[in-house]
């Protein structure tokens, strides 16, 4: 997953402040709500794939990965 929105202090590796960590868990929690999508390399543009969400696809590939082990 990735958000290619962000700006400002967001989009900043080395600004690790309490405020800014507690906006990137929002945004993550944003981004988990969103639906899975991938980048159609001919337009860069972020394309829904599914009706999943993101939220829902990692637990479905969890819930894989502790059947396989």
């Amino acid at each position: 997953m990735q958000d290619d929105t962000l700006t400002g202090t967001l989009s900043s590796m080395d600004v690790a402040t309490k405020e800014n960590l507690e906006n990137l868990v929002k945004v993550g929690e944003k981004l988990l709500k969103k639906p899975v999508s991938r980048v159609d390399l001919g337009t860069g543009i972020f394309t829904p794939t599914d009706k999943m969400t993101n939220e829902e696809a990692l637990i479905k590939y969890i819930s894989a990965q502790v059947y396989i082990l």
